[in-house]
């Protein structure tokens, strides 16, 4: 049970164990892969995590990077706004060259499909010439056909769904103390958004303890 001075707003999902639906199961295997590569397996990790806001995609990707990585200073989190021609050229010049805090270097790009086009065209390039100990994770809201072919090969392309409102109302329920038939009626308003349903839940909260 959570303490009760940690409103829902600032709660985070802190280990799989926290995740619920499509997005625990996808952190569990991704997890398992990236064990496997710190332990020694050649390779790298090209993910892309898509589907509707608030089922977990960021979270996920945090878990992976700090697994693969180890610190957070062998990790590089950028918005996919933010990501020009000149920007991808720069992370292609230093693909040589090693990081000093940890074996892996992940970098991970939120709102991938907001890349300017061209730049999407370069990553095309950088993706492709990834050495092994190098990571990219990208999010999207986007539904998978609505980025370009080329990109969707580049990718290990993970789809993440809401949760059913069941498992929405048993986190909520708990980690919080509210009743069942709240849990279940913010569950189903949520619409799937775990993040909807947390910021229904802090207004729940708010309510009751100015009614108490």
């Amino acid at each position: 049970m959570i303490a009760a001075e940690v409103s829902p707003l600032n709660w985070r999902p802190g280990s799989v164990e926290d995740l619920i639906g499509p997005a625990r199961r996808a952190a569990e295997a991704l997890l398992a892969k990236a064990r496997r590569l710190r332990a020694g397996e050649r390779g790298t990790m090209k993910v892309l995590l898509y589907g509707p806001p608030g089922v977990g995609k960021t979270t996920v990707a945090g878990m992976l990077a700090a697994e693969l990585a180890g610190s957070p200073l062998a990790v590089d989190e950028v918005n996919g706004r933010l990501v020009t021609v000149e920007a991808v050229k720069g992370w292609m010049g230093s693909l040589g060259l090693g990081n000093l805090f940890s074996d892996w270097s992940v970098r991970i790009i939120n709102e991938l499909d907001r890349c300017t086009r061209d730049a999407q065209d370069l990553l095309l390039s950088y993706l492709d010439g990834l050495p092994h100990g190098r990571a990219v994770i990208g999010t999207s809201n986007l539904q998978l056909d609505l980025l370009t072919e080329r990109f969707q090969t580049r990718f290990q392309a993970i789809r993440l769904l809401p949760p059913d409102t069941d498992e929405i109302a048993g986190l909520l329920s708990s980690r919080w103390d509210i009743d069942p038939a709240t849990a279940a009626r913010i569950a189903v308003g949520s619409g799937g958004c775990v993040r909807a349903a947390l910021a229904d839940l802090e207004s729940a909260v708010d309510l009751a303890r100015l009614s108490a």
